[in-house]
């Protein structure tokens, strides 16, 4: 059996991190309590600045936020996607929304941004699971361990950033078995990790990670399969935890690719992931969605569930499995695959207990 996992924010929220609506009334929230750059390591003596900064920029895109009260007017904040869709179209056709807001300081309003999202998610990767939440995940995650004894082939994608299911893998003893559909360094020694060709899991992760970093000029990717390390690319100075071993100078930079409007995903490394998912879609004899509501900004990502789906032998079975909190992304799904589905439509809970999963 063939089974592929496709993952969405809604997923990660059974284990209380945050929808993407949630982003930016907590990023507004952080900035304002200058709680936000101040992660671990990545503490600089510019934090406090980099707060004021931001918000400046927020309200200089949006001056009607200055006089929102956050937590009483959650419903007025802009989504995070329209915010990061509107730098990057001022950046990518040089037309400044603001006086204040041209070239650099577009640029530098983007990197701030990247930042506060990379560290928000962080601060949710400190907190500890719920009782609640941590049998849950015992369920979610028992086709690692099926999969082991069975001889299945298993492949989650995902389009988040967070450890849930790297988490998983290394309490199972597998991160040495994992196919990130790419070749990468080692974060401990810079050393190249081929992919194994007995691979346990397959775990392609289409927007990036909380433990990837990327260098500029050899354009590798660094992979920790143990935890974080973005903060790392937060630091001022350069040392031996962010750079590369090709170079002493260049300060390795995130993976997170943020949802927006105007996202063009060019990297080599990206794109071959890309391939992979389509790849595992194209093969699988079962598909199972959970807590992806196909938003109309993935279009990208729309295309390889499209082009998998479309590129199979009509002699194929599939069984295509939708797992969502309430019946708003039915439509979206009914109108891309048809009426051969199962639309589970009371959250993950109810699909692990109805599947007998545990």
């Amino acid at each position: 059996m063939k089974s592929v996992y496709f993952l969405g924010a809604g997923s990660s929220k059974n284990f209380g991190y945050p929808l993407t609506n949630d982003i930016m009334p907590e990023i507004i929230l952080a900035l304002k309590d200058n709680s936000l750059f101040f992660h671990s390591s990545a503490k600089t003596q510019n934090a406090h600045s980099d707060h004021s900064q931001l918000l400046e920029y927020f309200y200089q895109l949006y001056p009607g936020l200055n006089n929102v009260d956050v937590v009483k007017e959650k419903n007025r904040i802009p989504n995070i996607t329209e915010v990061l869709s509107m730098v990057d179209h001022c950046s990518f056709y040089n037309i400044p929304p603001h006086p204040n807001l041209s070239d650099q300081n577009l640029e530098q309003f983007r990197q701030l941004l990247n930042r506060a999202i990379g560290e928000l998610m962080l601060n949710y990767e400190e907190k500890p699971y719920t009782n609640v939440e941590r049998n849950l995940l015992n369920s979610f995650i028992s086709p690692i361990r099926k999969s082991r004894t069975a001889n299945d082939s298993l492949t989650f994608i995902t389009t988040n950033y967070d450890l849930i299911i790297d988490n998983e893998i290394q309490n199972e003893f597998l991160i040495d078995k994992v196919d990130y559909g790419i070749t990468y360094r080692n974060v401990f020694d810079s050393n190249i990790v081929t992919t194994p060709s007995n691979s346990a899991v397959k775990y392609y992760k289409l927007h990036g990670s909380l433990n990837w970093l990327q260098c500029s000029l050899c354009g590798y990717f660094y992979i920790n399969p143990y935890g974080c390390i973005i903060h790392q690319a937060f630091k001022n100075e350069t040392d031996n935890e962010n750079t590369c071993i090709c170079s002493d100078h260049l300060r390795l930079k995130t993976v997170l690719v943020s949802p927006s409007l105007v996202r063009d995903i060019r990297d080599s490394n990206l794109l071959q992931i890309w391939r992979s998912a389509l790849e595992s879609i194209r093969v699988a004899d079962k598909l199972v969605f959970i807590g992806y509501s196909l938003p109309s900004e993935d279009l990208a990502i729309k295309s390889i569930i499209m082009r998998g789906i479309n590129g199979r032998k009509s002699s194929q079975k599939l069984e295509i499995d939708i797992v969502q909190m309430g019946d708003a992304a039915k439509n979206n799904y009914f109108n891309l695959f048809g009426n051969g589905i199962n639309y589970y439509g009371n959250g993950l809970e109810e699909y692990l207990q109805t599947n007998n999963i545990a």
